[in-house]
């Protein structure tokens, strides 16, 4: 695959890229997120692994800059950091990414999550191969195809919402502001289960 990282960790970026390449994907750099969409309308890469805590511009910025563009909402995106995804956080990007991975992380976590997302647009593409040919409507079998995609991310929002409802417990005092947002990421979770639920039910 053809990977582009946005780290502006200048060493990491570096040691990153050449465990990717040793892993037989062609990997090239960028430490400054402000030139994140040039970089990528010059050269469109098949997966981003983005940092989040990064100036000017941060990761989660550049992620709504990539969702917002006609031309590149559909591509992987990665999210590779050392911060805690928050529950309000999951909550508003969750449906964005392709996978999660924290730093410092092992060279098989980073190749496993990048094989993950490669299964994942393969899966999602043949879904949509199978919509097509069984008569559905473009359309539809778009819908089809990003179910896919939405599943397996809602599988690791329901996994992280566990994982905070677990951390909160264990405080002696709970902060109102983090158990709303967790009640707000359960009815999300819910809700778009339950519509790719409906639209599955129509896929091939």
């Amino acid at each position: 695959m053809q990977i582009l990282l946005i780290d502006d960790n200048e060493k990491l970026c570096k040691l990153y890229q050449q465990l990717l390449i040793r892993g037989g994907h062609e990997t090239r750099i960028l430490t400054d997120s402000a030139k994140a969409m040039d970089t990528i309308r010059e050269s469109p890469p098949d997966l981003i692994l983005l940092d989040i805590m990064m100036e000017p511009v941060s990761g989660w910025e550049v992620l709504e800059q990539i969702r917002s563009s006609e031309e590149f909402s559909e591509l992987p995106v990665i999210i590779l950091t050392g911060k805690v995804l928050t529950a309000q956080e999951a909550l508003q990007y969750g449906l964005k990414i392709e996978g999660f991975v924290m730093k410092p992380l092992e060279r098989t976590m980073l190749l496993a999550a990048i094989d993950e997302a490669k299964d994942l647009i393969d899966e999602s593409d043949a879904c949509y191969s199978r919509a097509l040919l069984s008569g559905l409507s473009p359309e539809k079998a778009i819908a089809c195809k990003r179910a896919v995609k939405t599943k397996k991310i809602l599988l690791f929002l329901r996994d992280t919402l566990t994982k905070q409802e677990t951390l909160l417990k264990k405080e002696a005092e709970q902060n109102d502001e983090i158990l709303h947002s967790l009640d707000d990421l359960r009815t999300m979770i819910t809700q778009e289960f339950q519509k790719i639920t409906l639209i599955t039910e129509n896929c091939p």
